[in-house]
């Protein structure tokens, strides 16, 4: 009994050493490129954020903070008290200036929203007393800027085309986003907005969806496995989406509250005292018992105003919430015993933080192959494909076929 025991041991022991030594031990010498994780590059830029040192006479002036936002600002400075800052952002009318005191404070900073694109626009800054008129340039609109026109109302309209933007009654662009970013938008009471991501999936949704402000802040990322699909509403403070289902998740925690109807190609939702409606093909339809009934509805307009329960600007921590599923592996089986080396000019591949993602620029039928001491992978390639990292540990040598082809790159991966 007693020799059975040091054997088990010593099969322990060595499946423990072969698991160690798998995952440290690859045969290629040059690590994939690696996106930089979009939440860290906030914190680098957060760095910057300070009034220390500067008065409402010299403030310390940052346009586009966060680089996907170009028409705002942060205005920062110190006063001698605590005390409230008003601003005013002219407009172009005189009749249109956009106004809002925030609270007191010391150390100020101060977002400003609702710029002109490619103008000198003109800001007033009034806190004890003194009035200060600053100047902030901006740039132009992109090129392939496309944007609807026409608004009835005095609020922002808020769309999502190529790029998302708000216009105001003049059909004026007075913000926009600079990155592909998905699906709705939906305006927070806190003047937050949800909105999809910029990182797609290979049926063209997005793996996630982003809470942040006008500025470009991402506070919270909430990764879905199924996908987001781009449509949302907000539901006794937590956040109504569309993935595969109907799903109901918890803003502040990400966590999933519940399930409901499968999502069978809608594109609108929206809340109406405790009914959840949804709605595709100009039809709509009440949520009632994982059951729908048609229901007599017209879809309202997004609008909303920059400023909504707005206090001076604070530096919070981002976080992401949920996990992506294990990308399923090919079940064809290639042999490594006999490869080529080289690169593969037609070939990319590169990582960050959630997924590998490999473009196919050739017309040749590929697998990749992700090898690792008793544990190797293999996925086929279309033009685009996405891994996610889930699931996957340690370091792996990039082997890729090619037709009949079996290549063995310079280049490994750690997840």
């Amino acid at each position: 009994m007693k020799k059975s025991y040091i054997l088990v041991g010593i099969f322990i022991i060595f499946i423990v050493f072969i698991s160690i030594v798998g995952s440290i031990v690859v045969t290629g010498n040059k690590k994939i490129k690696e996106e930089k994780d979009i939440l860290d590059i906030q914190t680098n830029k957060e760095v910057y954020f300070s009034g220390y040192g500067y008065s409402i006479d010299n403030p310390n002036i940052i346009v586009n903070p966060y680089g996907n936002s170009p028409l705002t600002a942060i205005v920062m400075f110190e006063t001698n008290d605590y005390s409230n800052v008003s601003i005013s952002v002219k407009s172009k009318d005189g009749n249109s200036d956009i106004n809002y005191e925030f609270p007191k404070d010391k150390h100020h900073l101060i977002p400003i929203y609702g710029l002109y694109a490619d103008y000198n626009n003109t800001v007033v800054i009034s806190s004890e007393g003194v009035n200060k008129v600053i100047n902030i340039k901006t740039d132009k609109l992109p090129d392939d800027f496309v944007y609807v026109d026409s608004m009835e109302s005095g609020n922002f309209r808020f769309y999502n085309g190529n790029y998302p933007y708000a216009i105001d009654s003049n059909d004026e662009v007075r913000w926009y986003l600079n990155g592909n970013y998905y699906g709705d938008i939906l305006v927070l009471d806190n003047s937050n907005i949800v909105i999809g991501s910029d990182k797609y999936t290979e049926d063209g949704n997005t793996i996630s969806f982003y809470e942040m402000n006008f500025l470009g802040k991402i506070y919270h990322e909430y990764l879905l496995p199924n996908g987001y699909y781009g449509v949302n509403a907000l539901y006794n403070d937590n956040i109504l989406i569309l993935s595969d289902k109907l799903m109901l998740i918890d803003l502040q925690t990400g966590e999933l509250i519940e399930e409901y109807i499968n999502n069978d190609d809608y594109n609108y939702i929206c809340t109406i005292e405790d009914d959840i409606i949804v709605g595709k093909d100009d039809l709509y339809y009440r949520v009632t018992d994982d059951e729908l009934e048609e229901y007599s509805y017209k879809n309202i307009i997004n609008e909303a105003n920059f400023y909504n329960n707005t206090g001076n600007y604070k530096l919070m921590p981002s976080n992401r919430f949920g996990s992506l599923k294990e990308t399923p592996i090919s079940d064809k089986r290639i042999s490594l015993i006999k490869y080529s080396k080289g690169e593969l000019k037609n070939i990319k591949i590169e990582k960050d933080n959630n997924r590998i993602k490999i473009i196919n620029d050739s017309d040749n039928k590929i697998y990749i192959i992700l090898d690792k001491f008793l544990d190797k992978r293999v996925y086929e390639v279309g033009y685009i494909k996405y891994i996610n990292t889930f699931g996957l540990k340690g370091k792996y040598t990039v082997y890729f076929k090619v037709d009949d082809d079996v290549y063995k790159t310079d280049y490994y991966i750690e997840v």
